[in-house]
């Protein structure tokens, strides 16, 4: 057993002896020369190496630890192949280098060098060896292709594409060949491949109106390009700006006048020129205006310091102009006339607002005098005596503009007195209006009663009774549908204010009830009047003639002569109907009752004044507001305290006052003195004054004083002074009588 083991140790040890020898005979394999990272282009052929010395096993190359194969023809891979042989014959290195033709994407990766294993010897390894392949930019793209658009004076971004690098591309700017430095950026985007980058760069510029058309170029440069010049690019600068905007009106040389045609344009500049035009008034939108021209048609007043804005909108933003308007125009009074009725003794307060431009100026005058009284829109009378009773005249002027004028009344408080018609008709199944006009001071209330009880407009259904203010009081009108037969007949129209009350007996009649006599006498008194004209002109011409021969006209008395020719109740029978109302007011009042016109002068006797200052006169000076205001003669007295009418200056015949005519035919009857209308001293001295029995002597001699007679003229509604004469131009007949 012992011999057996002896031998089998001989036997290994004996073997060991031979390997070693027969290693030291042939050589050790060993890899002499092995494969190196290197870079290369795309498309390039490449060859790694591996030399391998005492090869003893068989040589292979591996991708990324994949084997390709021992056949030096590598099949399967018509690129790869292993190229050499033995260097020299019996010499122990041989050459299996790996050949790579027209490299592309897929070859760029890690290769070893591999030697097989033998019973005599281990296996071999080489380095790792990176292929790199290298992969230039595509081409950079701008964000726009022929001009790049920036926005003018604030800063854009500029972008440039360099795609599919590998590695990255490096971005360069350049503005008119000038190299860009500052605010440049980039940003990297890894490919699905995990190899290749895109890379887009940015760059800021603020450009300047100077910058437009000039060139950006942009470059792209990896270590694919090797000594290559970078891959460029290029496009125009396209500054674009918001509409830069004026705007000019039809009237550039002269101020906006109201009622001209006012045209606005709006011109300018953008980039681009695509502009939305839009027009404003006071910041509210005016539809419709889509062009860059505004109109207005004879602009109105109201458009006075409006803001008319033009506003132009492209695609870079939006511009406006504005332009306040300045129109000139005429004075307008800014509320109704407010009329003011007092006490004696009481403060008066005239208000007279007028709107203009440029300002209006506000005068205060008495009616048809020329002394200005105040100029300022409010006139105060401190105190206010007899004759500062009256109308006063407010002008407001705007320079280049027709002056306006109102009439304010200072009316004296009293009762009120009714002026209407006693006796009224209407057409049955048509609409009656009964008038009952009263002159009052305070505004008065009116009742209308029937039956001894108030008319209830409510459940009638067809009554009712609209009330109008007048500047001496106010008018109340029954209005009554579809008159029926039971309709006709009286109706009370009682007026109250804080001063007293009065009452009408008012008889409502069919219109076919007017008697042919009424006719008959009023044709006779038509012709009578045409007969007494005549004969007016006659005479008249006769006196002229005369006049002429017996002296030569000065100045003085032929104004004279005009106011007696205007005065004439001849002569102003030739207007038209409403004229002959004036001329029968005028007449009438300044024949009968010019005796009670006189005023005390300094001696106490009394002396009658020209009509044109026959209302007295007011000798004191008072001070209004810091300013001395001279009383003129203009007293209307205690009575003359209403205006001629409610609109045209004038009170209508249907309102007017008993004359003395209607007192003696029995118009003021017995049932006005009963019903308290009339009493019956009044109608007693009515008719010793109409017959002359009280005269102007009977003032002087104490037999009627001025408060008598005062009184006696109260219950006798008279013109409130006197009216102007006829104005017999055509524009101004009357056409509705």
């Amino acid at each position: 057993m012992v011999n057996w083991l002896l031998e089998e140790m001989m036997s290994f040890q004996f073997k060991i002896l031979l390997l070693t020898f027969l290693r030291n005979a042939h050589g050790v394999q060993e890899i002499y020369r092995g494969p190196e990272n290197v870079q290369v282009t795309q498309g390039s052929n490449i060859v790694l190496r591996c030399v391998v010395k005492n090869r003893a096993g068989v040589v292979q190359w591996t991708q990324d630890g994949f084997g390709l194969g021992t056949d030096r023809n590598l099949p399967g891979y018509d690129r790869y192949s292993m190229i050499g042989g033995s260097i020299n014959n019996g010499d122990p290195l041989e050459d299996y280098s790996l050949k790579i033709e027209r490299v592309s994407l897929d070859d760029d990766a890690n290769y070893t060098c591999q030697v097989t294993a033998t019973n005599t010897e281990p296996p071999l390894v080489s380095e790792v060896a990176a292929l790199t392949v290298l992969i230039p930019p595509s081409p950079p793209l701008l964000s726009s292709k022929v001009t790049v658009p920036v926005i003018l004076e604030k800063p854009t971004n500029i972008t440039c594409q360099a795609l599919s690098g590998k590695p990255m591309a490096q971005i360069t700017w350049k503005k008119d060949d000038v190299r860009i430095t500052e605010n440049l950026f980039e940003v990297t985007t890894l490919q699905p491949d995990r190899k290749r980058v895109d890379t887009t760069g940015i760059v800021t510029i603020t450009a300047q109106s100077s910058d437009a058309g000039k060139k950006i170029e942009c470059g792209a440069w990896n270590e694919a390009l090797k000594d290559r010049e970078p891959l460029w690019t290029q496009a125009t600068l396209d500054v674009q700006y918001a509409p830069k905007i004026r705007m000019t009106h039809s009237n550039p040389d002269k101020t906006m006048r109201e009622f001209d045609d006012v045209k606005f344009t709006c011109v300018g500049e953008a980039n681009p020129f695509d502009i939305v035009w839009k027009w404003y008034r006071n910041g509210a939108l005016i539809p419709d205006e889509g062009r860059n021209v505004y109109l207005i048609p004879q602009i109105q007043r109201e458009y006075h310091g409006n803001v008319i804005k033009c506003e132009a909108t492209n695609i870079v933003g939006s511009t406006s102009v504005e332009h306040s308007l300045n129109i000139l125009y005429g004075p307008r009074f800014k509320a109704e006339a407010q009329h003011v009725s007092v006490d004696i003794g009481e403060r008066a307060e005239l208000v007279c607002q007028a709107d203009g431009n440029p300002s209006a100026e506000i005068t205060w005058r008495r009616q048809n005098k020329y002394d200005v009284l105040h100029t300022s829109s409010t006139f105060v009378i401190p105190s206010v005596r007899d004759g500062m009773f009256g109308v006063y005249t407010c002008t407001a002027t705007v320079l280049g503009f027709h002056e306006i004028r109102r009439d304010i009344y200072i009316t004296q408080n009293g009762p009120p007195e009714i002026m209407s018609d006693a006796t009224q008709f209407a057409t049955l199944g048509e609409r009656a209006l009964i008038q009952c006009m009263s002159i009052s001071s305070p505004k008065p209330i009116f009742v209308w009663s029937r039956f001894g009880a108030p008319i209830d407009y409510a459940t009638s259904g067809r009554f009712s009774a609209p009330e109008e203010g007048l500047p001496y009081g106010g008018k109340s009108t029954l209005q009554i549908m579809n008159v029926q037969e039971e309709d006709l007949g009286v109706y009370n129209c009682t007026v109250y204010n804080t001063k007293g009350t009065a009452t009408l007996i008012i008889r409502l009649a069919k219109a076919e009830e007017l008697q042919l006599g009424v006719i008959i006498g009023g044709a006779v008194g038509g012709v009578g009047v045409i007969f007494i004209i005549v004969i007016a002109c006659v005479v008249y011409h006769k006196c002229r003639h005369s006049d002429n021969e017996s002296y030569a006209e000065t100045d003085s008395n032929t104004e004279f002569k005009k106011r007696d020719k205007n005065e004439s109740p001849t002569e102003m029978t030739k207007s038209t109907l409403m004229d002959q109302w004036r001329q029968d007011y005028n007449y009438r009042y300044s024949a009968e009752f010019d005796d009670a016109d006189g005023k005390p002068n300094n001696s106490g006797h009394y002396v009658r004044y020209d009509d044109t200052e026959r209302y007295g006169t007011m000798p004191t000076t008072l001070t209004t507001n810091g300013s001395s205001y001279i009383e003129s003669g203009d007293d209307l007295g205690p009575l003359n305290r209403y205006e001629n009418s409610y609109s045209t200056g004038y009170i209508p015949s249907t309102f007017r006052s008993p004359s003395r005519a209607e007192i003696v035919s029995g118009r003021t009857s017995a049932n006005d003195i009963v019903s308290g209308r009339v009493s019956a001293n009044d109608f007693a001295n009515r008719i010793e004054f109409m017959s002359g029995r009280a005269s102007a002597t009977d003032f002087t001699g104490g037999r009627v004083s001025t408060t008598e007679f005062s009184g006696r003229l109260s219950v006798e509604p008279l013109e409130p002074f006197r009216l102007p004469p006829a104005d017999h131009s055509t524009s101004k007949l009357a056409t509705n009588v």
